[in-house]
């Protein structure tokens, strides 16, 4: 299917590049590698009127780390690229492994990390071609007023199933946001708002420049675990992420951080946490985790594959595996006896 037409604009400056998108509002869109919003132009979900060109500028597509601040990664990185690097494989292999689970080896060499955060949300009845939707009611995501998922909502139920903003929701990242106006650096976490229909906080103008991700704690480790029908090119069904950090030779929980993907209308971060630090039974941190998430977690019938029960009850099981692995890499990497 061919994309509708549009305006195509080169931008010299990231300021240049927010004006047009101020300018335009919803006529406009950005685009970086494309892997997403493609697919959306192809089956006529979007119809910008001009696509904005992002590779136009150099400066975001660079990798830099200090000791001091960090790593910072520019949001056209691509997902190859930041799982390529040196620094990134050593320092935060919990991120170069979630990068190489993304889709397949030609979306990972065209998708970039800004990309993959700022992806929309996912539903079947949704992300389908113009003749397949003709014999349903437009709903909400599509300026209707029904939700096929869940009938009777009142609100949109579309899923956010991206595999990086878990991983780096638990390290702890923050992004920097340009303007026309000038950039600002937040959390996250703000860059989600919880809603299926307008998944993301950016306002007309604005875009992801980079991410910030602060250095790795001593005798600290990570994993992310996808649950997905094929081994490739799927979307996660269930993803989960956990950090954690032990206090010295004694194993003591220093931190923890769990999210998840794929189960919610943003990235879910684990509330709990938080509140087992300090604790020396391995067991019941990772039962407290596990119950947790798996109250916090609600996947729904809006995707094909695994029943929404099933991927439920593999948040406990994922979790506790991805426990174990972080305490086994924290271990390995801190000589913790």
């Amino acid at each position: 299917m061919k994309v509708p037409g549009f305006e195509y604009a080169e931008p010299e400056s990231i300021s240049e590049c927010c004006k047009l998108l101020e300018e335009q509002g919803v006529n406009a869109r950005a685009i970086a590698g494309g892997t997403n919003l493609m697919m959306t132009l192809k089956n006529r979900l979007k119809v910008p009127k001009m696509l904005v060109d992002l590779f136009c500028l150099p400066e975001l597509n660079q990798i830099r780390y200090s000791e001091e601040e960090g790593l910072n990664v520019g949001a056209l990185v691509s997902l190859r690229h930041l799982a390529a690097n040196a620094v990134v494989r050593g320092k935060y292999p919990i991120l170069a492994r979630a990068a190489l689970d993304v889709g397949s080896p030609q979306i990972q060499a065209m998708g970039t990390i800004g990309g993959n955060l700022c992806q929309d949300t996912c539903c079947l009845y949704y992300n389908r071609p113009p003749m397949w939707r003709q014999g349903l009611e437009p709903c909400h995501k599509l300026g209707g007023d029904v939700c096929h998922a869940i009938p009777g909502s009142k609100t949109c139920w579309a899923t956010y199933c991206g595999d990086l903003a878990p991983v780096l929701l638990v390290l702890r990242a923050r992004i920097g946001v340009a303007d026309s106006k000038g950039e600002k650096v937040i959390p996250l976490s703000e860059l989600y708002s919880g809603d299926g229909k307008a998944p993301l906080t950016l306002q007309p103008g604005q875009v992801v420049k980079e991410v910030q991700v602060p250095g790795p704690s001593a005798h600290s480790g990570g994993a992310y675990l996808k649950l997905r029908v094929r081994k490739t090119v799927d979307y996660p069904l269930l993803g989960v992420a956990v950090t954690l950090a032990l206090e010295g030779a004694h194993g003591i929980l220093k931190d923890v951080k769990v999210a998840l993907t794929g189960v919610e209308k943003a990235p879910l971060l684990i509330e709990a946490a938080d509140e087992l630090k300090g604790e020396k039974d391995t067991d019941k941190v990772i039962e407290r985790l596990a119950e947790a998430a798996y109250k916090q977690a609600h996947p729904i019938n809006n995707t094909y594959g695994l029943t929404p029960k099933y991927r439920r009850d593999m948040v406990r099981v994922y979790v506790r595996s991805a426990v174990h692995r972080s305490m086994e890499a924290a271990i390995k990497k801190g000589g913790v006896a």
